[in-house]
């Protein structure tokens, strides 16, 4: 008798160890996956439907002062929009190289729009300050996540051509070469 105890007990303590290594798995594959951190290069990632041929969805948002800004005053604009948090090392990382180039770029018509997505507000305008950010901050939602196709990391780029129609989509850090490079062929 006390053996068949001793072999359940065993057994519960294998399968704890198994829901364990488990859970310990799937925790590391979502910290993974929402913290896609520097590759050193860009990565694209795809909406349903074909790039270059499906429509920006539409969206309102509020900026940090709580006005509304809606997404028809982008239109026959090239457009850049970058869903961002502020306490994403990647995001934090490129956001230098969009001030620059969007100083570079804003009298050719380019609007670069960054959409937060953090879950408190509140640091929202020192971090605007600290990174000298030029263009439009928006406080972002699941709802345009959702949208925009979904994603689950950050920074995630899109590049939206003057018709409106999504150009590129790039998920992870992007480097100032490569988005000035995309900027150029937004402003052709």
């Amino acid at each position: 008798m006390d053996l068949s105890m001793k072999h359940k007990k065993g057994s519960g303590t294998f399968l704890l160890l198994l829901i364990l290594l488990i859970a310990f798995a799937v925790a590391a594959f979502i910290y993974m996956s929402w913290y896609s951190g520097k590759t050193g290069r860009t990565s694209k990632a795809r909406l349903s439907g074909s790039q270059g041929s499906m429509y920006a969805p539409p969206f309102t948002l509020k900026n940090i002062l709580g006005e509304e800004f809606q997404s028809t005053q982008l239109a026959r604009k090239p457009v850049v929009l970058n869903f961002f948090t502020t306490w994403c090392p990647s995001c934090r990382e490129e956001i230098p190289g969009f001030v620059e180039v969007y100083a570079k770029y804003k009298e050719s018509g380019l609007e670069v729009i960054g959409i937060a997505l953090d879950a408190n507000k509140d640091p929202l305008p020192n971090f605007i300050a600290s990174y000298g950010i030029n263009y439009r901050i928006l406080i972002g939602n699941m709802e345009t996540v959702r949208a925009f196709g979904g994603f689950r990391s950050v920074p995630m780029t899109f590049f939206i051509g003057k018709d409106g129609k999504i150009k590129d989509i790039i998920a992870g850090y992007i480097d100032k070469a490569a988005f000035e490079a995309q900027v150029q062929e937004l402003i052709r």
